[in-house]
């Protein structure tokens, strides 16, 4: 009999031993390729940050130019506006009436000046 316990304590050994070879074959991925893999994703979510990042800048840039552009066409109609009171008020027909009338000058064509641009 005690042949049989020695015999069962040697296959319980050898039954601890393979299970301690079996842990070892389980851990297929090692430390650094978990380390190379967490570092890899964090790369991976920090080009997406910026690819983020960028898409916000170029949009904010893109709605200030949009704005901008309205903005220059209201300033270009108020300009063909005033460009236009500009010539209506600078004729001379209007300037000489102004002055005739208004102003009491009277024209004396001896001390008139012509001047050519």
């Amino acid at each position: 009999m005690s042949m049989v316990a020695r015999q069962i304590q040697h296959q319980q050994q050898t039954e601890v031993k393979t299970r301690k070879v079996v842990e070892r074959r389980r851990t297929k991925i090692t430390l650094g390729e978990k380390i190379i893999a967490s570092a890899m994703a964090v790369i991976a979510f920090a080009l997406i940050g910026l690819m983020l990042h960028n898409y916000a800048s170029i949009y904010s840039l893109n709605k200030d130019v949009h704005q901008l552009q309205g903005t220059i066409a209201e300033q270009s109609q108020v300009n063909e506006g005033l460009s236009l009171q500009v010539v209506e008020l600078s004729a001379p027909d209007r300037i000489l009436d102004i002055a005739t009338g208004e102003l009491g000058m009277s024209l004396d064509d001896n001390k008139v000046k012509v001047v050519q641009n």
